[in-house]
């Protein structure tokens, strides 16, 4: 079937018997940015009646192209089949079950759009029309180890409290603290308060003075390191958790920038 876009008045578009009963005005901003950034790349779906178009898909779009977008028409295309309510109403739950991304499906499509196009992650926020501390959380989910992603993709563990989580270094506690969140004795403000205090308390401790340590290899290759209190234990210990979250997060597919762009993301939140 030849399907033809066109560009209708805002105007003479209205939206009845929708199947969505509430939209979140952050997510029309966010979209409504992205409109701006990069156009509209997908029509959305209309049906003639009277002097005006009713939206059949693409509520959303119509909402923050309208109301956050500024844009005076939009591109659309015209439904020629007579369709009942019954109709409708199956297509429009189809066209909205397709419509959100998973946390997961956001966190692996930026990483890749970062490897790609060199992008940091403040530039894929600001290209994507989000916000830094949004990526930020997203891309944090993706050094979790794989059970606790099965987690996040299952909504057993909201997406918010597996972002605090990727900030616990201790893999045995991150696994404890996984499956507190997962049994409901622990939300994500309950954890960030755990984190809170135990940092108070560390930061309590008499601190001692930095120091930095570089181990060469030969002459083009060297790695260093830098900590407090750096002595043999603690040079290994730092050298084998960059292993085990690089031998963790390589089967991904991620390359090596994304990676370091990861570690600096977690490190600035």
């Amino acid at each position: 079937m030849n399907e033809q876009i066109q560009y209708l008045p805002i105007s003479k578009i209205v939206c009845e018997q929708q199947v969505r009963d509430h939209i979140e005005e952050a997510s029309l901003r966010e979209l409504a940015n992205g409109l701006k950034e990069v156009g509209q790349l997908q029509p959305i779906r209309v049906r003639e009646v009277g002097d005006k178009y009713v939206v059949l898909d693409g509520e959303r779009r119509f909402h923050a192209a309208k109301n956050y977008a500024g844009f005076q028409t939009i591109a659309a295309i015209i439904e020629t089949q007579d369709l009942d309510e019954g109709q409708v109403i199956r297509r429009q739950l189809i066209a909205n079950c397709h419509e959100d991304l998973k946390p997961m499906e956001k966190a692996r499509a930026i990483a890749r759009l970062m490897e790609v196009t060199g992008w940091s992650a403040s530039e894929a926020s600001k290209r994507l029309g989000t916000s830094n501390a949004n990526v930020s959380r997203l891309l944090a989910l993706l050094s979790l180890p794989a059970p606790i992603q099965k987690q996040v993709e299952d909504g057993v563990i909201p997406s918010s409290a597996a972002a605090e989580l990727a900030r616990v270094d201790d893999p045995a506690k991150q696994t404890e603290l996984a499956q507190r969140i997962a049994g409901g004795h622990l939300t994500r403000d309950g954890l960030a308060g755990e984190r809170k205090a135990a940092c108070k308390n560390g930061a309590n401790r008499t601190k001692p003075a930095a120091s930095r340590a570089t181990a060469v290899l030969d002459k083009k290759r060297s790695v260093t390191v830098s900590s407090e209190g750096l002595d043999f234990d603690s040079f290994l210990q730092i050298l084998e958790e960059l292993v085990a979250k690089v031998r963790k997060i390589r089967p991904r597919g991620i390359g090596l920038s994304t990676f370091l762009r990861i570690l600096r993301e977690e490190a600035k939140a």
